[in-house]
């Protein structure tokens, strides 16, 4: 039995549930999770369902019932990430992408795992928090009351397998790797913001450019690319510990497995 908010009109009003049924007023599809945020001056309830191949994340009002985006967020598999790992604790990350804000919002799931039985388990921590605009950056986090978290995460599955090669997140601009563009390159330590240095989804970005990463100062990253004075970096995600170019892609347009972006390559020194 897991506890969440019984409705979105119920105003700071919480109740266990013994199945998904409750929670389909605000879900077109089947609900993966759902909580209501521990603000006390402006309570919500954040949903996220498995509908059309895809997630979709909602956030309504509890005192109201009205949506706190325009529009819900879409995770889909040309733009959005999604990490899975398990053990005494369930961790999860999905991203989605807000077109009413212009950026990405990365929703955080940890749960108590029974890795025996592969399900949540009955007692121990439930968290669950949205984190905006970057995923690595330490920026504003909206957080759950854990004791309104519910979770049901076997509909992830059959969304997932329709959504792609999902894991990393890709540039919408070709990248073609090059004997003369691909090396190394190491951040700098000195010029870049405290928040990092940001990797962008084109290689000609504007303030409405989605922002994939937050490279940190001093990490190293592959080159794979270059448009003017950008850099295509390769991104090992999901698991990855290197990004593997076989001189057999060079001249080809990249397709992973890593995630890919750009960054302006005033910041970057190369070492190789």
């Amino acid at each position: 039995m897991y506890c969440s908010p019984l409705s979105i009109a119920a105003v700071f009003t919480v109740a266990c549930w013994t199945s998904a049924a409750t929670a389909q007023s605000v879900c077109g599809g089947e609900v993966l999770f759902q909580c209501a945020t521990d603000s006390a001056d402006f309570r919500e309830q954040i949903t996220v369902c498995a509908q059309d191949q895809s997630y979709v994340l909602t956030r309504h009002a509890l005192s109201s019932g009205d949506m706190y985006y325009d529009t819900p967020l879409i995770a889909n598999a040309n733009t959005t990430w999604f990490r899975w790992s398990e053990g005494d604790q369930l961790q999860a990350e999905i991203g989605f992408w807000s077109t009413d804000l212009a950026e990405p919002v990365t929703l955080h799931v940890e749960l108590p795992w029974d890795d025996m039985n592969e399900t949540v388990a009955d007692t121990g921590d439930h968290n669950m928090w949205l984190q905006s605009p970057h995923w690595r950056a330490h920026v504003d986090q909206t957080l759950c009351d854990s004791g309104t978290v519910y979770a049901e995460p076997e509909a992830l599955w059959s969304a997932q397998q329709t959504r792609g090669p999902i894991g990393a997140f890709f540039s919408q601009d070709d990248i073609t790797p090059r004997t003369d563009t691909v090396g190394m390159a190491r951040v700098s330590d000195t010029d870049v913001t405290p928040e990092g240095l940001p990797v962008y989804s084109s290689a000609r970005p504007t303030a409405a450019t989605p922002i994939w990463w937050m490279l940190q100062p001093g990490e190293t990253v592959d080159i794979i690319d270059r448009a003017n004075d950008f850099v295509a970096v390769a991104i090992p995600t999901n698991g990855l510990t290197g990004c593997f170019l076989r001189p057999e892609d060079l001249g080809k347009p990249y397709t992973g497995p890593c995630a890919t972006g750009w960054v302006d390559s005033i910041h970057l020194h190369r070492t190789q």
